[in-house]
């Protein structure tokens, strides 16, 4: 990268990078755990000794070449450091989809205070993995520029439990992800404005949603309470600041109105969703799953609301895979499978043919599950079938690897594979949705869904048709409208950012809705091992 810097001695390569603005990936939160941030050394014996963490993940070969992980390796002296793309961390671009939109709202509503001059507004998106900026016209209802980024978070953890227990087990953890988060907030900010020409005075109002967890992040409040039964924040109720109190550089008498929250796993995002798609006015019976690092569910219509949140873990967006990464150029997002002779076709993200793949982002994961389960690759209890070609076999004859790109060399060591324990994070995930669509309507009375909605980080980018056949979502939704929503939850604050009157709507609606947690279900363990296994191949070609 043609960079150099000078850091403490004894600072791990993690932190040193994060210092001088080069985010590297960190799924575990530092924790050594996940092998993605690994970096080549040289000298190797100007850096401290290789710990068990890294003789875990990485073989002596590679260690001995220089290979070792950022976060676990400190600087004793001058170094250099190389490191692939794929280590780098990077954002997906989810705002760019509603950039240009004009949201139909009523003209009065819309107008603002001010007579002269420009009008603008901020919507802003606190995703536990991407963060999404929107710079409105407060006058034509218009996105005039928007932006997102990787949560500079994600190096304390991938999700938000890991999150809750740094700022648990540091006294300044809270303080330290409050300004790691409003540094980059503010960046995008100033991109935003830059790229339309105008001074940050101009921003009259801003609105923010996100998880409840981002949310109390964002605005200073310890989330130690979200941690521990009953997961409840410090407040469910919307709430306004200014900017100065947050340190947001806009006008500091900028007022922001913060989403209310309805647990503490259902936050402002998922009112965000609903303010979008307005399950409550309708009719027609909904299901809206918002698939991300966590999963929420909202089903209901005009009559009565249900929401309930489930555990999918990041590995569907690509965390905690072997080969897993980000939805960025160069990752493999599509793949089929020839049942004849089981030869991997695939599609990249920018889609260069001179490229050679990086790795899978999370709606590959879900089609490489599916295209092996239906051609016989995997069988229904998730266990790879030996013999089969691509299947690679450990020592005792278990099928532990899937190759889906051969290895340049011919020696496996960047061949991209999908391994048995990648197949178990895919098998926890569906069960977890799956088990919580399947509860909810339970306990709602709703026997039927007339509209399904998919939306989030990953569930606006991945072939449900897929997802049905691994047993992720039900056979229903063949028999439902479906809509796929390019992040609703950004829709849903921008909606309220250039119509103020629709923030009384929400707050009665969340204050409304019923909301079901799963763990306290006593069916739930049982349905959540029942839903491990994938359908009977029968059943797939029937």
């Amino acid at each position: 990268m043609g960079i150099r810097c000078r850091v403490p001695y004894g600072r791990k390569i993690m932190d040193a990078a994060a210092d001088n603005a080069i985010k590297l990936r960190s799924d575990c939160g530092g924790q050594g755990q996940c092998g993605k941030c690994v970096v080549n050394i040289y000298p190797p014996s100007k850096v401290s000794p290789p710990t068990d963490k890294e003789y875990r993940l990485l073989s002596p070969e590679r260690i001995k070449k220089g290979d070792r992980l950022a976060c676990e390796t400190e600087v004793l002296g001058e170094i250099s450091v190389s490191l692939s793309k794929s280590v780098l961390d990077s954002g997906e671009a989810i705002g760019k989809s509603l950039e240009g939109n004009v949201f139909s709202v009523d003209e009065g509503r819309v107008q603002s205070d001010q007579e002269e001059g420009a009008s603008l507004g901020i919507a802003i998106d606190i995703g536990t993995t991407t963060l999404a900026l929107y710079l409105c016209d407060l006058r034509s209802a218009k996105i005039l520029s928007s932006i997102s980024e990787a949560n500079p978070q994600r190096r304390y953890g991938e999700d938000v439990i890991s999150r809750i227990a740094y700022t648990n087990e540091h006294g300044d953890g809270v303080e330290a992800l409050n300004s790691l988060l409003l540094e980059t907030i503010n960046a995008m900010i100033a991109q935003c404005l830059e790229n339309i020409g105008h001074p940050k005075e101009e921003v009259e109002r801003v609105t923010v949603v996100g998880n409840t967890t981002m949310q109390h992040l964002f605005t200073g409040i310890h989330p130690g309470k979200l941690g521990v039964v009953p997961y409840m924040p410090e407040s469910c109720e919307a709430q306004n600041y200014r900017a100065g109190d947050l340190s947001l550089d806009v006008d500091q008498n900028c007022p922001v109105y913060v989403f209310p929250v309805i647990s503490g796993f259902v936050g402002g995002d998922t009112v965000g969703v609903m303010l979008s798609e307005k399950p409550y006015q309708r009719d027609e019976v909904t299901l809206i799953l918002d698939i991300g690092t966590n999963g929420e569910i909202v089903l209901g219509n005009r009559q009565s609301i249900w929401v309930t949140s489930c555990a999918t873990g990041p590995a569907l967006e690509g965390a905690h895979i072997k080969c897993g990464m980000r939805a960025s150029s160069g990752a493999i997002e599509k793949i089929f499978i020839d049942p004849v002779n089981y030869q991997v076709h695939y599609e990249m993200i920018g889609d260069n043919r001179a490229m050679r793949p990086r790795g899978l982002c999370g709606s590959a994961i879900i089609d490489a599950v599916a295209e092996m389960l239906k051609v016989g690759l995997i069988v229904p209890s998730g266990r790879l079938r030996e013999g089969l070609p691509g299947v690679h076999s450990d020592e005792k004859g278990v099928g532990r690897t899937f190759v889906i790109v051969p290895s340049e060399n011919g020696q496996g060591l960047d061949s991209i594979v999908l391994t048995l324990p990648d197949i178990r994070q895919v098998q926890l995930a569906k069960s977890a949705l799956s088990t919580g669509i399947k509860l909810l309507m339970k306990k709602s009375g709703f026997n039927k869904v007339d509209r399904f909605v998919l939306t989030g980080a990953f569930g606006a980018r991945f072939n449900w048709r897929n997802a049905v056949d691994i047993g992720m979502l039900p056979d229903s939704v063949y028999q439902s409208d479906i809509s796929v929503v390019e992040n609703s939850a950004g829709r849903g604050a921008v909606m309220a950012l250039l119509d103020e009157s629709l923030r009384d709507e929400i707050e009665r609606v969340a204050l409304g809705v019923h909301f079901f947690e799963l763990a306290d279900d006593p069916e739930f363990a049982m349905e959540f091992a029942l839903h491990t296994s994938f359908p009977e191949i029968s059943d797939l070609n029937g």
